[in-house]
């Protein structure tokens, strides 16, 4: 007999194979346990991962054990060789190579340990996060349709979506929010792995079959942590509203029983209300959520339409009027439509809901940013009443959080957007909010994180890339935020905005090469549109093509195009530079005029938006001798540029047009110590443009304090392009 055959002889003599099958089986039974037992005790799943490893450093011992040792009538006793054969039993020189297998073994376990628990970024993408449970809360997923009929998905979507409306307003529970349980329809995840991500001790799960007039509703309620099925019932009904709202009544009140809570007389009233008794209406109104939950141009208008609809149906219809008044309020926020619009077709909508029920938290919060935008200073009490009444609603508390970060209130939006993160953990609209407050903030590395998870919540998403990239730029991150402008392009690759920003990113990394690609894409898809004409006039000055960037410049001004995404910007600064070599001052102050005449007179309005363009005006005042009006001018840049700037996204526009009018002003001193700041700060986006290509910093270009910091950036730009690793992220 050959020697493997030798040893798989004796191995199966000495049942080393039985072992090593029944610690296999064994091993399976005890973790199912543990996952049990560590589920229903709130354990962080790194802790079931220890016990793997537990398992896998144990296997060889058992396998030695096996060859060593039988397990008989008699107890424990040592295997004998088998009759005439050699004594395969283990020598030294075998235990030592054992000890060193189990050494390597160990080390592997503990270097794997060790990227389990160690550093949370590393696995931020993948990972995630483990929330303490709370044995009142309940996430309710969506319902399944069992019927054939047309509507009954739309239906269905709207019985799931008022369930958990009318749950929210039971104090005692926390429930989570539509948009994370939506990410679970037709999911092929398991009770207890729904919990753990959700962070929630109940699932209530159910369906809808609708044929002709009569309508089935059943549920059931289970424990998460267990999968045991606390309630199930099944609800035959004929079709009408007054039906449905009285399964969902009892749903609720089942749900608070069964859940060892009681609902106040004061919820019990608020549950029936804010209702239609039309059924059509209710369809309409939501369908209107749900195409507003989109967060797009095309929901927003959309669910304008259904709105509407919902309430011509049934006049009376609460929720449908502030539905309606806050789908106008975001068309605002997003530039759809312009403040004075929002008030005059959403007005009359929230007074009504007011006027039908002033004690709903989601009108009060509608009302207040009706308030804001009228400059009404009752607003802030009304947001604090509307959060009284409607504590875990996600829509009062993400309203509220708008309004702290527009008002540059952020670190108390912060707690509040926390607060709607644990009712709504896998929402991309909260996170990507969370991102801009820790941007505005200054908070580069959690904001970067916040938007991160957007990208593991939601691969391809847009908000991942526009935000990390933002992030990337405003900290100086030039090489990665060229990764993420370019990861934009690929989500959305009609959209010319993303290469065209990526040529103002690589130009400023350096990176002249790629930067000339994306020109050629952005303007492929928009040949005609400012955005991306003024990344080729800027692209062109950098390539030393000069006059090319000055003419694309004068010709984009006298077509008229729009200012779009500071397009204007580059158009007035070459224009007005030009004018400072050529003397063509009356040209250049004539497209001042035009495009910024707020800047233009005895009182400029000085803002974020046009700081910049001010630095170019007030140089040119100074060039054509109105030296009054032009320090007047400057002087008020650096008195706004100080009360915007914050270490985050007012950064951006704001640019470095402080150092640039003190230096025009003579304040040479001065220029240099709050360039070397801003620079400290992160400034590094468009560096070459304002610091070495255009004039105003002419009177300490030859400082070696200038020379410096211009070689500072030039050296972590290098190092940066060099260092930097794509598949790191």
């Amino acid at each position: 007999m050959s020697g493997i055959a030798s040893i798989a002889s004796e191995l199966r003599r000495r049942r080393v194979f039985r072992v090593a099958g029944l610690y296999i089986v064994g091993a399976w039974v005890a973790l199912q346990v543990f996952d049990l037992a560590f589920a229903s005790w709130g354990l962080p799943e790194t802790t079931l991962r220890f016990v793997w490893i537990g398992v896998i450093v144990l296997f060889p011992l058992a396998l030695v054990f096996g060859w060593r040792y039988d397990i008989t009538p008699n107890g424990i006793v040592r295997t004998l060789p088998a009759s005439g054969g050699e004594d395969l039993g283990l020598k030294l020189a075998d235990y030592v190579v054992l000890i060193g297998l189990l050494a390597v073994t160990i080390a592997s376990v503990w270097l794997l340990a060790g990227r389990i628990s160690g550093d949370p970024n590393a696995q931020a993408i993948v990972d995630i996060p483990q929330r303490s449970i709370d044995p009142l809360s309940i996430a309710v997923l969506p319902f399944a349709t069992r019927s054939k009929v047309d509507d009954t998905a739309h239906f269905a979507d709207g019985i799931h979506d008022d369930l958990l409306t009318t749950l929210s307003k039971v104090s005692a529970l926390k429930v989570i929010s539509r948009t994370s349980v939506l990410e679970y329809r037709e999911t092929s995840k398991k009770i207890r792995e729904i919990g753990r991500e959700l962070g929630v001790a109940n699932i209530l799960e159910g369906g809808v079959q609708q044929a002709g007039n009569k309508v089935r509703i059943n549920v059931q309620l289970i424990e998460a942590a267990t999968d045991e099925h606390l309630w199930a019932h099944t609800f035959d009904r004929e079709l009408s509203i007054e039906n449905v709202f009285a399964i969902q009544s009892e749903i609720v009140e089942t749900i608070a029983a069964q859940l060892a809570t009681t609902l106040s007389p004061e919820e019990r009233a608020r549950i029936r209300r804010d209702r239609t008794d039309n059924l059509e209406a209710f369809r309409e109104f939501t369908r209107g959520k749900q195409d507003m939950s989109l967060a797009s141009f095309k929901g927003l208008n959309d669910a304008v339409t259904h709105f509407e609809s919902a309430i011509h149906l049934d006049p009376e219809y609460v929720l449908a009027h502030a539905a309606l008044a806050n789908c106008y309020a975001s068309m605002a926020s997003t530039g759809a439509i312009s403040v004075a619009e929002m008030i005059a077709e959403g007005r009359e909508h929230i007074d009504k809901a007011v006027e039908l029920d002033a004690d709903n938290g989601f009108v009060q919060a509608v009302l207040a940013q009706y308030l804001v935008a009228a400059g009404d200073p009752t607003a802030e009490s009304l947001f604090l009443h509307a959060l009284e009444l409607a504590p875990n609603d996600v829509d009062v508390l993400n309203i509220y959080a708008t309004h702290l970060r527009t008002a540059r209130r952020s670190e108390e939006a912060l707690p509040i957007l926390e607060r709607a993160l644990d009712l709504d953990p896998l929402s991309v609209l909260l996170y990507h909010d969370l991102g801009r407050v820790n941007l505005w903030m200054g908070n580069f590395e959690p904001a970067l994180a916040a938007f991160r998870r957007i990208a593991q919540i939601n691969p391809g998403n847009p908000y991942a890339a526009h935000g990390a990239g933002m992030a990337t730029i405003l900290s100086g991150q030039l090489a990665e935020a060229g990764y993420w402008s370019d990861k934009a392009a690929q989500v959305d690759p009609a959209d010319y905005e993303n290469p065209a920003t990526s040529v103002f990113i690589f130009v400023s990394a350096g990176n002249m090469e790629m930067a000339r690609r994306r020109l050629m894409d952005a303007l492929e898809l928009g040949p005609e549109e400012p955005y991306p004409l003024s990344a080729e006039a800027y692209f062109m000055l950098h390539n030393g093509e000069r006059d090319r960037a000055i003419d694309i410049a004068r010709a984009s001004l006298t077509k008229g195009l729009d200012d779009r995404w500071g397009s204007d910007m580059v158009f007035l600064r070459l224009v007005a530079d030009d004018a400072l070599t050529t003397g063509r001052y009356e040209e250049a102050l004539a497209w001042f005029e035009q495009k910024v005449p707020e800047l233009v007179g005895e009182l400029p309005e000085v803002n974020s938006m046009n700081i910049q363009k001010a630095v170019d005006l007030g140089h040119l005042l100074l060039a054509t001798g109105s030296e009054a009006q032009a320090r007047y001018l400057l002087e008020t840049v650096v008195e706004t540029f100080d009360a915007e700037y914050t270490l985050g996204s007012a950064n951006y526009p704001l640019g470095i047009s402080k150092p640039e009018a003190l230096a025009l002003l003579g304040r040479h001193d001065e220029a240099l110590l709050e360039l070397r700041r801003l620079v400290d700060d992160g400034w590094r986006m468009n560096w070459q443009f304002h610091g070495l290509l255009t004039h105003h910093l002419d009177a300490i270009r030859d400082r070696d304090e200038f020379k410096e910091i211009m070689a500072d950036i030039e050296a972590d730009l290098q190092r940066q392009n060099s260092e930097f690793d794509p598949s790191s992220l």
